[in-house]
């Protein structure tokens, strides 16, 4: 398993095989506003870090045949967020995942935990991603598909 996170920590200490430092990996995520705009960055090996998981069928069809562009969720984020923002980005969530899985888009998953204190286990990792409706397996393969763009 694999995170990306922003402060100093031993990952065997926690469950991990590595950490990957923010400054590290900076380099290869593109933040973009939409999957409409991940389309652009189709034939890249990068991970897109998307601000609104508004969906586009059409635009995440393309990026899935692909097999290039691997969508990078924020897990830190959503944990940060409150009330309802928090309930909104849930819900756009589970459904953008639902249609990454039925067109076969790459995602994955980091934390990027501020403080030793913020980082969690996998074992944690993956059944906060079992809340958006994905099973132990697919949290799984998630977790350790950070390492084929880092």
């Amino acid at each position: 398993m694999f995170d990306i996170i922003k402060c100093p920590a031993d990952p065997s200490k926690y469950g991990f095989e590595r950490f990957y430092p923010f400054n590290e990996a900076k380099g290869k995520i593109i933040e973009v506003e939409n999957v409409v705009a991940a389309a652009n960055h189709k034939n890249r090996k990068i991970l897109v870090s998307l601000r609104d998981y508004a969906f586009d069928e059409g635009a995440l069809k393309i990026i899935a045949e692909k097999k290039n562009v691997c969508f990078l969720i924020d897990l830190g984020r959503i944990m940060r967020t409150r009330g309802v923002p928090r309930a909104i980005m849930l819900s756009k969530l589970r459904t953008f995942l639902r249609l990454c899985v039925k067109f076969g888009a790459f995602y994955t998953f980091a934390t990027f935990a501020e403080k030793e204190s913020q980082i969690r286990s996998p074992e944690e990792l993956e059944n906060i991603i079992m809340l958006f409706d994905l099973n132990r397996g697919q949290a799984k393969f998630a977790l350790k598909m950070l390492r084929n763009y880092l």
